[in-house]
């Protein structure tokens, strides 16, 4: 082999090692991360104001409510793992209520009574993407659903209500810090 043929080999081989090093380097972190794991975006330990409320014919006292207008549970990823997931609250003595609209003829109907795991279709929650891009996505509970956390013993004041969501094979956590209003 002449010298020319191997310096030319050699100067092909470096540039194919740096190249090679670069992209494992750079690229390749970039090209694998995952970047919108599925998971709880919200609450996260948000102070939440509880309230006294009556809905359908059922009465609460310091009840915690979860709508589509305030978006306290938001769930975010662009994976489908199924359709069921499953919401679990872990902090004892608190449970969750869901009622559905049945339409003007029927009215809210409840779903769930004080259960403490139930079982959610991906279809309670519209997913909406975070930018123009289109990759990443925030699920909201739809406007047809209400949930409402509640305890049917007294509250304590910025008690923390513990809670999982699993989706497929992944499970994520929320919390958040029940307020009593002054009164």
């Amino acid at each position: 082999m002449s010298y020319e043929t191997s310096f030319r080999l050699k100067v092909l081989l470096t540039v194919l090692a740096f190249g090679t090093a670069i992209f494992m380097i750079v690229y390749y972190p970039l090209l694998t991360h995952q970047t919108n794991p599925w998971g709880v975006a919200a609450p996260k330990g948000r102070i939440v104001l509880a309230r006294n409320l009556t809905f359908g014919s059922v009465n609460y006292t310091n009840a915690v409510m979860v709508t589509s207008q305030n978006n306290l549970l938001v769930l975010k990823g662009n994976d489908d793992r199924g359709d069921t997931l499953i919401l679990r609250v872990n902090t004892p003595g608190w449970c969750i209520d869901v009622w559905e609209w049945g339409g003007s003829s029927r009215g809210w109907q409840r779903e769930y009574d004080c259960a403490r795991e139930i079982p959610l279709s991906q279809h309670l929650f519209k997913k909406l993407p975070v930018h123009e891009a289109g990759e990443i996505f925030y699920w909201y509970l739809e406007s047809g659903y209400v949930m409402i956390f509640h305890k049917n013993s007294p509250v304590k004041n910025y008690e923390t209500v513990n809670f999982t969501v699993t989706y497929g094979e992944r499970t994520d956590w929320g919390a958040f810090r029940v307020a009593l209003g002054r009164g």
